[in-house]
C-alpha cells in the first residue's frame, strides 16, 4: 500500500499543468505540400477514415514534420479524434504548431488561432519507475460533427545529442487501417546517405539531390492495409514497411554507444558481506548478481541523453537505484572486478528474432542487460529481474532473440540462447476420502522450476500469506464448492542459488467431496488438473494466413491419488497424442483402493504455422474432453464401509495355501519322477549357460517377482474384491467374480510352476525344455481367453479402448516370446548339449 501512495503522489505530481508557450507558426520553407483528398469516400464503415499519414524529416536540420487529416464518420471517432495530443522532449526538442483545421462541407474552419494548447507533464512509464522527462501539448477541439476532417501538423526541432547526426527509422507504406494516402520524406547530406531495406513488399524511394542534400521520398496512394489474425507472435511484422539508416554496419553504432559505457569505474564500495567474505568465483559471481538484481531497485530518469547514457556505478550504488542501463553497467562493473569479462547486452524485448530484419541503429533497443564469460561459457542475465534463481546454468532469460554487446570492434548481433532452462511445474495432489458420500482431505504440492520458479517466487514476495491462502481456496472453490482451508499455505525456497524449485504445498478439506444427482441417484465425485486446463486455453481461429502464437514451452506433470474407502470396478482411460508442437499423456492405474491418475503435458514450441492451427484446436478439444476423471457410486446401503466389506478374505487366503500345497506336491513329483533322456549323444561334461540362454533365464528370474506384486496389486485377499462387482450392480456379477477367483488360482499356480522352472534351469535338467515350451505356451493361451471369455462379461462402456488395447499388447508380445523361443528349446544345439542332468545324475554326483 506504501508504494501504490509513493506512485499516486509522483502521477499527482507529474500529471500536473507545465508552464510552457507552444508557438504557432507556417511551416518550414523545406517542407513539401502534400494536401489530402477531402473528397475521398473510400470507407462506408468504422468510426473515422484516415485520408492522409505526411512524415518528412530533415536530418541536416533536425526537424521533424508531421502531418495528419482524418475523417470522422461517427461518434466514436469525434470522441477518438477531439483531442489532439504530441509529446516531445523539453531537454532537446521544440514543439512548433503549423495547422488545425476543420473541413465541413466544402468549408474550412481555422482551428489553431482559437484553441489553446495546454502542456502536461506525464509520466506514461510511470508504473514501470521509468521517468522520461517528456512533456504532452494537449489541444481540445471544440464544435466536432459527423463527417468532418480533421487536419492538423506540427513540427518537432532538435534531435537527441546522443545521435551525433545519425538517424534511423521505420517508415510504414501499410497500417492496419486503411490510409487514403501515405507520404514520407527523408533529406540527408550527400556525405552521410541513407541505408534503406525495403521488407514484405515495400517500395523503393524516388530518390533526388541538389545543394549537397539527398532526398528520399515515398509516396503511396490507395488504401490497402494489413489486418491481422488474433492471437499472433508479439513479435511479428507483416506490414509493408522500411528500415532506414545512416548506420553503415553495427560496428558502427558500438562506436556510438561504447563511450557512454567506458566509464573509470574506480573502488566500489560493496556490503560488508560481499566484500570481507571469501567466495569461490562461481559463487561470487552469482552474490553481485542477485545483489544488484535485489538490491538496487529499479528507477530511472530517462530524459533527453539519459536514455541511451547510464549513470556513474558508483552513484548507482550509493543511490541504490537505477534503470536497465544503470543496473547492467554497474553488475559488468563488479563482474570486472572479479576478472569476468562481462559487457553491456543491448536488446529489445518486443522484436526478439525480427530485430535481424532491420538495419543498424541504436534506436531499435529498448533494454540492457549483461552478458559475462565463465569456464569457458557465455551467459546472460538481466540485473533488473528481482527474486531470480537458479545458479550460473539454471538462470533462466527471457526470450529477447538477438543483442548487441557493446564491446569494441564488435560488428554483428549475438544471438540468445532460445532455451537454456525449459520451465517445468510438477503438482502432487492425494485426496483422502472417508466414505461413500462423505468427506475428504485434499493435499497438493506444487514444484516449480525455471522461470515459473521465478514467478511464484515474486508473488510471493509481492503478496500477503493471508492474501494469498484466500486467493487459492477461491481458485478450487469453482471445482470444490465445500473446500476449506485446513492449514496455512506453506512454501520452501531452499534450492534458489542451485536448480531452483519453489515449492508449494496446501491443506484442504472438502466437506462435501461426494455429489448426489437427484435424478439418477448417484454418488459423483471429479478431478481435474485445473492449473493445467487454465494453460491450455487458446482462442478459436479456423482460418488464418499468420503463424499461431502458444506461448513459451514448458512441461507440466500432476499426478492426482484418490484413496478410496472400497474397491469398485475402475474404468481405465489412457489417452495420448502427440505432434510436433505439443505432447498430452494421460494415465490411469488402480492400486487397490487407491486410483492414480496421471496427466503430462509439454508445449515444444512457441508458434505454428496456419496450417497446423485448425489441428491444433481440435486435438486441444479431444485433451479438454479427457482432462477430468469422475466416479460414480450407487450409494444405498453400500455408502458406508461395512465391517465385511474391509479387511482380509479369508477363504481366498485358505485356498492360496491350498493351492501353493498342492502346486509344491505335484512339482516335486515332476521334479523327482519326469526325467527324459538326454537330447545330446555326448558325455556328461559340465557345460555353462551361456549365449542367447541367458535371456530366457532372465526371464524365468524375473517371472516369480512380477506374480507375486500382481497377487498383492491387485487385492486377491481382500474382502472387498469379491463383492464389488454385486455392489456395483452388473448382470453378470457372478461370472465376473468367479473369473477373479479363477484368475487367483491360475497366479498361484504360475507362481510354483515358475519357480520349479527356474530351479530345473540352474540344475540344467532335461525337463527343462518340454517344460518351458508348456510355459511360453500358456503365456500366449491366457490373455487369449480373458479377451474372448471375460470381456465380455463387463457392460458396455466400461472397459475404454486402452484396456482392449493393453491386453492385445499383451497377446502380441507373448506370442512374439513364443515363436522365438519354442522354436530355440526344440532344435537347438546348445540347448540339448546344456540341459543334460537327470535326477538319477544328480543324486549320483551328489
Amino acid at each position: 500500500m506504501k508504494r501504490l501512495y509513493t506512485l499516486f503522489l509522483f502521477s499527482l505530481f507529474f500529471s500536473t499543468l507545465v508552464s510552457q508557450t507552444i508557438p504557432k507558426k507556417t511551416p518550414p520553407t523545406w517542407v513539401n505540400s502534400i494536401s489530402p483528398q477531402i473528397d475521398d469516400d473510400f470507407s462506408a464503415n468504422g468510426a473515422y477514415d484516415y485520408l492522409l499519414l505526411d512524415f518528412q524529416d530533415n536530418i541536416s536540420r533536425q526537424e521533424q514534420y508531421a502531418h495528419y487529416a482524418v475523417k470522422v464518420l461517427n461518434s466514436e471517432g469525434i470522441q477518438e479524434f477531439s483531442d489532439i495530443s504530441v509529446s516531445f522532449d523539453p531537454s532537446f526538442q521544440e514543439l512548433i504548431f503549423h495547422q488545425i483545421r476543420i473541413t465541413r462541407n466544402r468549408e474550412k474552419i481555422d482551428k489553431l488561432e482559437s484553441s489553446k494548447i495546454n502542456v502536461f507533464q506525464r509520466e506514461s512509464n510511470l508504473q514501470r519507475a521509468l521517468y522520461d522527462g517528456s512533456l504532452t501539448a494537449v489541444i481540445n477541439l471544440t464544435d466536432i460533427r459527423k463527417g468532418d476532417v480533421i487536419e492538423y501538423a506540427y513540427t518537432i526541432k532538435g534531435f537527441n545529442p546522443i545521435n551525433k547526426g545519425h538517424y534511423s527509422a521505420l517508415l510504414y507504406q501499410q497500417y492496419t487501417a486503411a490510409v487514403s494516402k501515405i507520404y514520407h520524406r527523408v533529406i540527408t547530406k550527400k556525405d552521410r546517405p541513407l541505408q534503406y531495406k525495403l521488407l514484405d513488399g515495400a517500395v523503393a524511394p524516388k530518390i533526388s539531390q541538389s545543394d549537397g542534400l539527398l532526398d528520399y521520398n515515398w509516396e503511396i496512394e490507395g488504401t490497402d492495409y494489413y489486418q491481422y489474425d488474433i492471437n499472433v507472435p508479439y513479435w511479428l511484422n507483416l506490414q509493408k514497411r522500411v528500415s532506414v539508416s545512416t548506420f553503415k554496419n553495427w560496428n558502427d553504432v558500438v562506436k556510438l554507444t561504447l563511450p557512454l559505457y567506458d566509464k573509470k569505474i574506480g573502488a566500489l564500495k560493496l556490503p560488508e558481506e560481499l566484500s570481507k567474505k571469501q567466495f569461490k568465483k562461481e559463487d561470487k559471481i552469482l552474490k553481485l548478481i542477485r545483489f544488484v538484481q535485489d538490491d538496487v531497485r529499479y528507477l530511472g530518469f530517462e530524459s533527453g541523453i539519459g536514455a541511451y547514457q547510464p549513470n556513474h556505478p558508483k552513484k548507482v550504488l550509493n543511490q541504490r537505484y537505477g534503470d536497465c542501463k544503470d543496473k547492467s553497467l554497474l553488475l559488468v562493473s563488479l563482474l570486472r572486478k572479479e576478472n569476468v569479462a562481462a559487457f553491456p547486452f543491448l536488446v529489445n524485448t518486443e522484436s526478439r528474432n525480427a530485430l535481424k530484419e532491420l538495419l543498424p541503429s541504436h534506436n531499435l533497443f529498448n533494454h540492457c542487460i549483461v552478458k559475462f564469460n565463465h569456464n569457458g561459457k557465455s551467459y546472460f542475465v538481466d540485473p533488473t529481474m528481482t527474486g531470480q534463481g537458479g545458479n550460473l546454468d539454471n538462470l533462466s532469460i527471457p526470450k529477447y532473440g538477438f543483442g548487441l554487446v557493446i564491446k569494441s570492434g564488435n560488428n554483428d548481433l549475438t544471438a540468445l540462447p532460445e532455451y537454456r532452462v525449459i520451465p517445468k511445474l510438477k503438482v502432487e495432489e492425494t485426496i483422502t476420502t472417508d466414505s461413500i458420500g462423505g468427506s475428504a482431505v485434499f493435499l497438493i504440492k506444487s514444484t516449480y522450476s525455471g522461470s515459473k520458479a521465478d514467478q511464484m517466487r515474486d508473488y510471493f514476495n509481492s503478496n500477503s500469506l493471508e492474501a494469498i491462502n484466500k486467493e487459492f481456496v477461491n481458485y478450487y472453490s469453482s471445482l470444490y464448492p465445500s473446500i476449506e482451508a485446513s492449514q496455512p499455505i506453506r512454501f520452501s525456497d531452499n534450492t534458489r542459488n542451485g536448480v531452483n524449485e519453489f515449492i508449494i504445498e496446501e491443506y484442504y478439506a472438502i466437506n462435501r467431496f461426494w455429489q448426489k444427482d437427484e435424478t439418477t441417484g448417484l454418488f459423483k465425485c471429479e478431478t481435474e488438473p485445473m492449473v493445467l486446463e487454465s494453460m491450455l486455453e487458446y482462442s478459436k481461429s479456423p482460418k488464418r494466413n499468420t503463424s499461431y502464437y502458444l506461448g513459451e514451452p514448458y512441461e507440466f506433470e500432476q499426478k492426482t491419488t484418490v484413496a478410496l474407502p472400497q474397491y469398485w470396478n475402475i474404468t481405465s482411460g489412457d489417452f495420448e497424442i502427440e505432434k510436433n508442437s505439443f505432447k498430452y499423456q494421460k494415465e490411469i492405474r488402480n492400486i487397490g483402493k487407491t486410483i492414480e491418475i496421471n496427466h503430462s503435458y509439454t508445449l515444444k514450441t512457441n508458434q505454428i504455422p496456419p496450417e497446423e492451427v485448425s489441428d491444433f484446436l481440435e486435438n486441444h478439444e479431444k485433451i479438454n474432453n479427457q482432462i477430468s476423471y469422475q466416479l460414480t457410486h450407487p450409494g444405498g446401503e453400500a455408502t458406508q464401509v461395512e465391517a465385511t466389506d474391509s479387511g482380509l478374505n479369508w477363504v481366498s487366503i485358505i485356498i492360496a495355501l491350498i493351492v501353493i500345497g498342492l502346486g509344491v506336491f505335484f512339482s516335486k513329483k515332476i521334479y523327482e519322477r519326469y526325467d527324459p533322456a538326454p537330447l545330446s549323444d555326448s558325455s556328461y561334461t559340465q557345460t555353462q549357460i551361456g549365449g542367447w540362454l541367458v535371456l530366457p533365464g532372465i526371464g524365468l528370474v524375473l517371472t516369480p517377482l512380477v506374480v507375486i506384486f500382481q497377487l498383492a496389486q491387485n487385492g486377491y485377499f481382500d474382502n472387498a474384491i469379491w463383492s464389488v462387482f454385486h455392489q456395483a450392480g452388473y448382470e453378470n456379477a457372478t461370472a465376473l467374480t468367479i473369473s477373479v477367483g479363477f484368475e487367483l488360482v491360475y497366479n498361484l499356480c504360475l507362481l510354483v510352476f515358475t519357480v520349479l522352472l527356474v530351479i530345473l534351469y540352474f540344475k540344467k535338467r532335461t525337463s527343462l525344455p518340454k517344460l518351458i515350451i508348456i510355459f511360453y505356451t500358456l503365456n500366449v493361451i491366457m490373455p487369449l481367453l480373458e479377451l474372448v471369455l471375460v470381456f465380455p462379461l463387463f457392460p458396455d462402456g466400461i472397459l475404454g479402448e486402452s484396456d482392449r488395447s493393453e491386453t492385445y499388447g499383451q497377446i502380441t508380445r507373448s506370442f512374439i516370446g513364443a515363436a522365438i523361443w519354442i522354436p530355440y528349446f526344440m532344435v537347438s544345439e546348445r540347448v540339448k548339449d546344456t540341459f543334460k542332468h537327470t535326477y538319477t545324475f544328480d543324486k549320483t554326483t551328489a
